[in-house]
């Protein structure tokens, strides 16, 4: 079973390994091994079995960690004995442990990595559940904003306090103050003495909390269900099949559900009646794809699809389809049994009442002004909303709203209810309910998964309309394969979209065909010739048009005669979610949008491509490289030392043996070439040792003298252009053909501060080999003056020594003078030893990555008057001109420390129409 728990998960586990010793699982996570004895008996374990595991720990090579897994418990004379006088080798987990991992509260990953953590910096052998997810931070500070009086007969007062949103979620307490779900566990806001405490400090928390009759507080984590109660945390059920997407519910007689909406791999939507341990749940499943839901009466649920409403019966068979708003239903709550409050994808709050049909629109709650947002009922009359603050970036805001005028039910009658919105809303004229297009399925019938977040796209293109309505009469299995194909497409697509894209795409929720709507009409605005000139369409987006079609392209695009299905458009919305997802948990991003735009805009340590414009794949290949590097240059520091150290210990010698007179003849000459041979490398060495340590003391960098730095030098430094994520403002705009005082030689930087992209050689191989000529040249120096060869091959070696001078010499000014191009908004720049050299963009018709002589790639320009250069490179390496092209070759790619493909997306990005790629010319 331990086994094929871990296997669910992705860790790759065998059971049952006879060797030396039986073991009951062995498996390895993250590049460390695991061996794991299980007990499942009464008794709590003694010191006994873990000295046997540790004894088999001991048999096998360094790095092996015993697991040691007693479903009772442990005595605490074995808990006290297991690391004394011995290195830390178990680890010990109990039944709340296992319990963790087998409902997903916490999942085998993250649990192997924390008790390995508590291990490692903590030396605690066994630590419960518990404090394993207890966090340690600060309490937010809470500012209560004044009451306001909104549109739709709203009353709201809010509180404010700086916290993330990425798990943001909102309950109410017995008492009926706000519980807001964060990142570092639930906090309880009092509102009106603006304050808050943290009362469950459980880190990695999400969704709305539940409290319960007793003073407990369920809590949904991972994939699982817990209990937070007097300072513990127990394990109650597990939940939702994708990752932090349980949904706590209250039914109306007191017990608990958790909401599953499914997954794109093939588990349908459920809901889990929660008993009082793992093992008690029972579940149920929902005919039909469900994003949210709430229990009117203990026998009547509503949900949403995020298009629909829909009346389940106690059965959960459907029972009655209700008229929808339009816009997309992010969650909803029931105000009493008739009632229930509606929040859209833009925040709106809309009242329907599911006897009568009637909806009223209550208006915006002011001050909240971005999703995500979540709400729950406060009173009959009121609730709490959350979202993100209208003014302040970082900030939630927790609104208390108060439906003014709201009539309570059971009042009999059943016209318009009540809610007057102070004369500014009116109902909206009732719709004939219609049916569901699958009848009444009963609660067995297999029904296509629900979506972690985005379940329909909002807005579709009108191109779209028909295939839309085509969609809703699909199978179960026929969404089900569409959502699949969908899912793989997007994983597919996701690594190809450049960063400052999937900015936006956050920004929206992946909210596809919100996110797709300004780059559409972005490029329907170039097609029809209404674009500015030089306005290009990004080449990331023709790709996602070949799988989203209408969805990406404008309708006289030939991409725009597809029509894609609504599953296969979610699907492909939780595959850019899951490649999303994967760079984060890899660390190759930050994992919320609000950090990710701060470091998509954070200038350059060193030369390159803005990171806007890099893709998840290019971070994965600097990640990749940058491992590989570390590995060699650890490899070559350690053979840097151990070299210093032996021409140390022979310099040592060579000083005894000629104070001892030991060298044969005993010469002036004989000892001093003997303690030159050891004494000249071990000072180079040595040199170079300790500015390697220098080096590795300023974490990486080279140590510098200090000194104020220039204008220019601070300049060097690219920044990257801050994109607008979601829309294409402000494009890349050609700038207008007209006649310009062109200098070719300039100096100064040509194009805007932060506004380009910079590529230089590495100076780290020259000065490599201006350190071995310096060395080689003195010790040819020291040969040539004191021993006694002949005439001429003195003369040969004074004429070789001379000539590793002048290399010496020329390749330290390469190394201090490296070749560096720089692409940005004005121009193209060259700066090379024999000068900078400036090519605007009004200049150059067009450019071009192409093969010259010997099959060097160069940068190929064609310009006026290009026969102003001259026809070689000069010693400097500066730009020459191509007499068969009538072009200039501006800098040879082999030079610079970059790929080919990202000065190519420099250009593309900075010259508009001006860049020919090699398919396109």
């Amino acid at each position: 079973m331990i086994a094929e728990l871990l296997t669910v998960f992705g860790v790759r586990a065998k059971p049952d390994q006879r060797s030396v010793g039986e073991l009951d699982v062995v498996f390895s996570y993250a590049g460390r091994r695991y061996i794991l004895e299980a007990k499942w008996e009464q008794a709590k374990t003694g010191t006994g079995p873990i000295a046997k595991l540790q004894r088999r720990v001991e048999q096998r090579m360094a790095g092996v960690t015993g697991v040691f897994l007693a479903i009772s418990g442990f005595t605490d004379e074995a808990v006290d004995e297991v690391d004394k006088g011995r290195r830390l080798d178990v680890l010990l987990l109990d039944q709340s442990h296992w319990e963790a991992m087998l409902s997903g509260l916490v999942p085998p990953q993250d649990l192997f990595e924390l008790v390995t953590d508590a291990a490692s910096f903590h030396g605690r052998a066994y630590t419960p559940l518990s404090e394993l997810l207890k966090h340690r931070t600060e309490t937010p500070q809470v500012r209560r904003e004044p009451i306001a009086k909104g549109a739709g007969g709203l009353r709201r007062v809010s509180a404010v306090l700086r916290a993330g949103m990425w798990r943001a979620g909102i309950g109410a307490d017995r008492g009926g103050a706000p519980l807001l779900t964060l990142e570092q566990g639930i906090l309880s806001v009092d509102m009106a003495n603006q304050r808050s405490r943290w009362v469950a400090p459980v880190f990695g928390c999400s969704n709305a909390s539940v409290a319960t009759a007793d003073g407990a507080l369920l809590i949904t984590r991972g994939h699982g269900v817990g209990r937070w109660a007097t300072g513990q945390l127990t394990v109650l059920s597990s939940g939702a099949a994708n990752l932090d997407d349980s949904h706590l519910l209250i039914n109306p007689d007191g017990s608990t559900w958790c909401l599953d909406r499914g997954s794109a791999g093939g588990t349908p939507a459920r809901l889990i009646r929660l008993g009082t341990q793992v093992g008690d749940e029972e579940w149920y499943e929902l005919p039909l794809a469900v994003t949210a839901a709430a229990w009117l009466t203990s026998t009547r649920l509503v949900v949403s699809n995020g298009a629909d409403l829909f009346l389940l019966s106690s059965q959960f068979t459907v029972e009655q389809c209700l008229p929808a708003p339009a816009g997309i239903a992010r969650t909803l709550i029931a105000l009493n049994e008739r009632q229930i409050v509606l929040l859209l994808d833009d925040l709106t709050l809309v009242l329907v009442d599911v006897d009568t049909s009637e909806r009223m629109s209550l208006g915006r709650p002011s001050g909240i002004a971005d999703l995500p947002g979540a709400l729950v009922r406060r009173t009959d009359d009121s609730l709490f909303v959350v979202g993100r603050h209208h003014a302040e970036e970082g900030h939630l805001a927790v609104a208390e709203v108060e439906i003014v005028g709201h009539s309570r039910t059971g009042s009999g009658d059943s016209r318009r209810p009540g809610p007057k919105a102070g004369g500014s809303g009116s109902w909206i004229s009732p719709v004939e309910a219609t049916p569901p297009s699958r009848g009444r399925a009963r609660a067995g019938a297999r029904a296509v998964a629900g979506p972690p977040a985005v379940r329909v796209p909002v807005e579709p293109p009108l191109a779209a309309d028909a295939g839309v309505r085509v969609n809703h009469g699909m199978s179960a299995d026929e969404r089900l394969t569409e959502q699949r194909r969908g899912y793989a497409d997007g994983v597919t697509a996701a690594v190809a979209i450049p960063l400052y894209a999937i900015d936006g795409l956050l920004a929206t929720s992946f909210e596809i065909a919100t996110w797709l709507r300004p780059w559409r009409e972005h490029w329907d605005r170039i097609i029809s010739g209404h674009a500015a000139p030089g306005e290009t369409v990004p080449d990331w987006l023709p790709s996602i048009a070949q799988f989203l079609g209408v969805y990406a392209a404008p309708a006289r695009v030939a991409h725009a005669q597809l029509t894609p299905s609504l599953p296969y458009v979610v699907g492909f919305a939780d595959g850019l979610r899951a490649v999303w997802q994967d760079a984060v948990r890899g660390r190759l991003v930050p994992p919320d949008r609000e950090t990710l735009s701060q470091w998509v805009r954070t200038p350059l340590s060193r030369p390159g491509l803005p990171l806007g414009l890099h893709t998840i794949t290019d971070l994965r290949t600097v990640a990749e490289r940058a491992r590989r590097l570390k590995t060699w240059k650890w490899f070559g520091r350690i053979l840097l030392w151990v070299l210093t150290l032996l021409f140390c210990v022979g310099e040592i010698g060579a000083i005894g043996a000629a104070v001892t007179g030991e060298y044969e003849p005993n010469s002036v000459t004989n000892a001093v070439i003997g303690n030159a041979c050891f004494g000249i490398p071990f000072i180079g060495l040595l040199w170079f040792a300790i500015w390697d340590l220098r080096r590795l003391i300023n974490g990486g960098q080279p140590p510098r003298r200090s000194r104020t730095p220039s204008q220019t030098t601070q300049e060097v430094r690219p920044t990257p252009r801050a994109e607008v994520a979601s829309t294409p403002t402000e494009p890349l705009v050609e700038p207008p053909r007209e006649h310009v005082d062109w200098v070719l030689s300039r100096p100064d930087r040509g194009n805007p501060p932060a506004d380009y992209a910079a590529f230089a050689a590495s100076s780290g191989m020259y000065w490599t080999i201006v350190g071995i000529n310096t060395l080689l040249i003195i010790l040819l120096a020291i040969i040539i003056a004191t021993t006694d060869i002949p005439f001429i091959v003195r003369a040969l070696l004074g004429l070789f020594d001379a000539f590793l001078v002048f290399a010496a010499i020329g390749f330290a000014n390469i190394a201090k003078h490296p070749t560096r191009l720089e692409i940005g908004r004005a121009g193209i720049q060259l700066y090379s030893r024999s000068g900078a050299y400036w090519f605007p963009w009004q200049i150059l018709d067009r450019v071009e990555i192409m093969r010259l002589e010997a099959g060097t790639r160069h940068l190929v320009g064609w310009c006026a008057n290009p026969e102003l250069l001259p026809e070689s490179a000069s010693v400097g390496g500066g730009p020459r001109f191509l007499p068969k092209l009538k072009a200039v070759a501006i800098c040879p790619l082999n030079t610079l420390h970059t790929r080919r493909h990202l000065v190519a997306r420099a250009l593309q990005k900075y010259g508009g129409n001006r860049y020919r790629s090699p398919s396109s010319s």
